[in-house]
């Protein structure tokens, strides 16, 4: 299959995603549960991945994001820098604090995180409210992540309740959303390429598992489940590159499109894992295959910046154009 015209990614890109893919499959994939016991990705590792980011664009980041967690996803949030807060960097009245905070955006909703990925003891983070954007310096804990997803980027508990204000800032209407919707957009190229790993190895088992004299994927409920699964993550990927072509376009809606391909990208990669885990049987919960790794990965990228019920507020705010839709102002 190829992607229509204008989702293409430049021909430089191009180059990168072969060797990105070529990584992924032969480092990253490999050595995914070593590096989940671990709890980290090696240096090595980490440098060639950081290597892979490009100054090219929105488009080319989710491109080769996809395709590096389609290796293995588990180190990529502590290893990809700035990764999600990219938007909050861009909007940031203050380049000078801008140029030293690159960690996530997160949307507050307690006076305490208790998982966050990547991050050493005293971090700069980014906080986003409404069309408000903060900048703290939070302390935090490491804490045992190894029952949990991305577990090679480590994982700390977050004290926001102690956080110190760096710099608070008022952005232009929308800019909130904008901020939030490039934290997203991070998060759906990853759970595509998630998706997409488990789509093509359950498709791989049940071609090659035979039951009742034929393969489990020509039995005719699996074989149309498979191709639904299959339409969905083609769905999300391209919302994914179509919003991410909107940030590169400089379109003021930018962070609502990145928040509707979160929510398609995240709902086609739990129920590509989900369904991969069903159909390779027993075999889905064993560490001998990806599958339950991936499955637990989808679920927690739900999680994220504040999961469905922040996205769907942005969203409902954006369609009814209201700040806060829950109160009508």
């Amino acid at each position: 299959m190829t992607d229509p015209a204008g989702f293409a990614p430049a021909e430089e890109v191009e180059h990168l995603r072969a060797a990105a893919a070529r990584f992924a499959r032969d480092v990253l994939a490999p050595g995914a549960r070593d590096h989940e016991r671990a709890g980290r990705w090696p240096d090595d590792v980490v440098a060639v991945v950081e290597g892979f980011s490009p100054d090219t664009g929105c488009l080319a980041q989710v491109v080769l994001l996809e395709t590096l967690a389609g290796g293995d996803a588990g180190g990529l949030p502590a290893a990809d820098r700035p990764g999600p807060a990219a938007g909050a960097v861009d909007l940031c009245p203050d380049r000078s604090l801008a140029a030293g905070a690159t960690d996530a955006v997160l949307t507050v909703a307690a006076d305490r995180l208790a998982w966050a990925p990547g991050w050493p003891p005293r971090r700069r983070v980014w906080l986003s409210s409404g069309d408000h954007l903060g900048l703290a310096e939070i302390a935090a804990e490491p804490v045992a992540v190894e029952a949990l997803a991305f577990a090679a980027s480590g994982g700390v508990s977050l004290d926001l309740a102690g956080a110190r204000v760096l710099g608070e800032w008022e952005l232009p209407p929308g800019g909130g959303l904008f901020v939030r919707g490039r934290a997203r957009l991070w998060v759906a190229a990853v759970a595509v390429g998630i998706g997409q790993a488990a789509f093509d190895a359950t498709v791989a088992y049940t071609t090659e598992r035979v039951v009742f004299g034929r393969p489990v994927a020509h039995h005719q409920a699996n074989a149309f489940q498979l191709a639904g699964l299959a339409t969905g993550i083609h769905g999300a990927r391209l919302a994914v590159r179509d919003a991410a072509a909107s940030y590169d376009g400089g379109d003021p809606a930018a962070g609502f499109w990145a928040t509707q391909a979160w929510r398609e990208a995240i709902d086609a990669a739990v129920a590509v894992t989900e369904a991969g885990i069903q159909l390779l049987g027993g075999h889905g919960f064993l560490v001998d295959h990806l599958a339950e790794k991936r499955f637990r990965e989808a679920r927690m990228l739900g999680l994220g910046f504040g999961g469905l019920d922040v996205a769907l507020d942005d969203l409902a705010g954006a369609v009814l154009a209201v700040p806060d839709p829950l109160l009508g102002t």
